[in-house]
């Protein structure tokens, strides 16, 4: 029992060491990108002494992501007609 219990200790040291050094399914890259993604529309790069800027930032940012949703449903609803 005991070579059993070792084999699959040392298994699941070598899965969380992959998923560490991003090995496995890129996982870190992904919650990295997920961050950025994030910090972008919550207006982390502005002044953040500046609540005018902020908020207009996260705004205006988002009103951007709509409106681009918005032009994707018009265009697939456009080429669908044509």
């Amino acid at each position: 029992m005991s070579d059993q219990d070792d084999r699959s200790r040392k298994a699941q040291r070598d899965l969380d060491r992959l998923s560490e050094e991003g090995g496995l399914l890129n996982a870190p890259k992904l919650k990295g990108k997920s961050k950025s993604v994030k910090g972008h529309f919550m207006a982390d790069d502005v002044d953040q002494s500046d609540r005018i800027e902020v908020w207009g930032s996260r705004i205006g940012r988002i009103l951007s992501l709509i409106a681009v949703g918005l032009l994707l449903i018009w265009l697939v609803n456009f080429l669908q007609n044509s």
